[in-house]
């Protein structure tokens, strides 16, 4: 799978939730599109990532 244009491994499917941990993300800050179709917060502990998939993750920064 790739996850903002790089490339992840995984051992088969996982929640989307423990791939963005592990890949260092804070699931509950950031956007994020899949496929190509947002997933809302909301479902993302609901979501099964696989090899195939492509993630594009967004961070918010707050600055002045």
């Amino acid at each position: 799978m790739k996850i903002n244009g790089k490339v992840v491994k995984l051992s088969g499917p996982e929640p989307l939730v423990d791939v963005l941990i592990r890949a260092g993300y804070d699931a509950s800050g950031v956007a994020l599109e899949m496929n190509g179709v947002l997933v809302k917060r909301a479902d993302m502990a609901n979501t099964v990532v696989d090899d195939e998939d492509v993630l594009e993750v967004f961070s918010f920064t707050g600055g002045g």
